[in-house]
């Protein structure tokens, strides 16, 4: 069975706990897996033209995320 295959037949939750898994292996050695060049070019922007939006605690950022991609799930 090939990778897509696996994965296409997983439920949404066991697709979070694959994507959660990878996350874990590939984040615990990062020097084997280094970030593009243009990373760093958008860091370097946003540090030199931060964003004038006030502030928002982290749970608020999170529901504000959420509400934006169901909104984009929504509109198909």
């Amino acid at each position: 069975m090939s990778l897509e295959n696996l994965l296409s037949s997983l439920s949404p939750s066991e697709k979070v706990a694959a994507m959660n898994y990878l996350w874990r292996e590939l984040s615990a050695q990062p020097e084997e897996l280094p970030s593009p060049a243009w990373h760093g070019d958008v860091l370097a922007d946003r540090v030199a033209n931060p964003s004038r939006e006030s502030r928002l605690p982290l749970d608020a950022a999170m529901d504000d995320v959420k509400e934006r991609l169901n909104g984009r799930r929504a509109k198909g």
